[in-house]
């Protein structure tokens, strides 16, 4: 029942006036019914996009899957956001297949490129650690290029080589990303 709850409390929210604009500030709407998980964290979906709060953590994300989505979906798009108010880390993550470590990659968001990401470049994209298929695109260039426009979009591509040379084409909805974002900063605020 109370995902039931969940589901139309995004409904509700993704109808209302107080979220059609792209702008992350949470206009003191009720923040929807939540799924807290044996994890501990809480949960909130909003068309496309899942958010995920732990208590007492300033840390939030958001994340949307494509392809064969089940339980990690083939593909994943991570929004990150450590504090309220702050920048935001995107990260790409690649799971049916691995991403070739050195070549660049490209962001479409309603058929328009916002160019290419080249590896360990200050405006393109870094892997923290062994991890091999986390790709994070550089802090500026998200959050004053890539974000909004992923706001204002309805879809996005990431295109990108796979460990074989072959080329991947991946589309995420972005339906769902700006209440997934706004939830996020309510429940840390305490809204």
């Amino acid at each position: 029942m109370t995902f039931v709850r969940t589901l139309l409390a995004a409904a509700l929210l993704a109808l209302s006036p107080a979220f059609a604009a792209p702008a992350l500030a949470f206009d003191s709407a009720p923040v929807p019914d939540s799924i807290t998980t044996k994890y501990g964290e809480t949960r909130a979906y909003f068309s496309d996009w899942l958010a995920v709060c732990t208590p007492g953590e300033d840390a939030c994300r958001a994340v949307t899957y494509a392809g064969k989505v089940g339980h990690v979906g083939d593909y994943q798009f991570f929004v990150h956001s450590d504090l309220v108010g702050l920048d935001h880390r995107l990260m790409f993550v690649p799971i049916v297949v691995m991403a070739d470590t050195g070549q660049p990659f490209e962001i479409i968001i309603d058929d328009e490129s916002l160019g290419t990401f080249e590896p360990d470049a200050d405006d393109g994209y870094y892997r923290e650690g062994n991890v091999i298929n986390e790709f994070t695109l550089g802090q500026s260039r998200s959050n004053l290029g890539v974000l909004p426009a992923m706001l204002a979009g309805s879809s996005m591509i990431v295109r990108f080589t796979d460990e074989h040379g072959q080329t991947g084409n991946v589309t995420f909805s972005l339906a769902g990303i700006t209440n997934a974002l706004r939830w996020m900063d309510a429940y840390r605020s305490g809204e």
